[in-house]
């Protein structure tokens, strides 16, 4: 028993190795039905399963052909691929929680006179809020963009940095940058 095990632990790990067919379809289509469950059980579609699995499989098969995962047995295999699957599907979900937008009704604004009893404050946060757009508007467009990537789609400083091809650091620098630019803008604006 000891033999097999062994033997298929340097079959599929020569499989991954020499890029063999046969072997890597098997594990995939014997390994697919765990990530498949487990997403579906929390929330996902199964076009969400098959694009986890595929993400996850492709890093299980990165790092093992580079030899930077070094499993032991064929278990080690299975249970890396899963804990890959597992994580991925936890940060897309996680990814569109934050991204989640809310509509907001027009008639919101409509303000009606017994509703509130204290218009000024309403009236001077209209207008903050006018000098705020007014000082945006004329931003330049790199710090427009960082800005809406960071406020209003709500990606992260480190997305925001790869799309921008720079460091996070770098990108948090800027986005400082870009705000204290606005402050300056806003309150130029708001003194006219």
């Amino acid at each position: 028993m000891e033999d097999t095990l062994t033997q298929n632990h340097f079959t599929l790990l020569d499989a991954f190795l020499n890029n063999k067919e046969a072997p890597v379809r098997e594990f995939y289509i014997a390994e697919y039905p765990k990530t498949k469950y487990y997403v579906l059980k929390n929330g996902g579609t199964i076009d969400n399963a098959n694009d986890v699995f595929q993400e996850a499989y492709f890093a299980c098969w990165k790092k093992l052909s580079t030899g930077k995962f070094k499993p032991k047995n064929k278990a080690e295999i299975e249970a890396y691929l899963f804990t890959i699957a597992k994580n991925k599907w936890t940060d897309q979900t996680r990814l569109v929680s934050k991204k989640k937008t809310i509509s907001i009704d027009e008639k919101m604004y409509q303000l009606k006179a017994d509703d509130t009893n204290d218009t000024s404050e309403v009236a001077e946060k209209e207008e903050r809020l006018s000098i705020t757009l007014a000082a945006f508007e004329n931003l330049g467009q790199a710090c427009k963009e960082l800005l809406t990537q960071f406020y209003f789609h709500k990606n992260s400083l480190r997305e925001i940095a790869e799309r921008l091809n720079m460091e996070e650091a770098s990108a948090k620098n800027k986005k400082y940058r870009c705000i204290q630019k606005l402050k300056e803008l806003a309150n130029s604006v708001g003194s006219r």
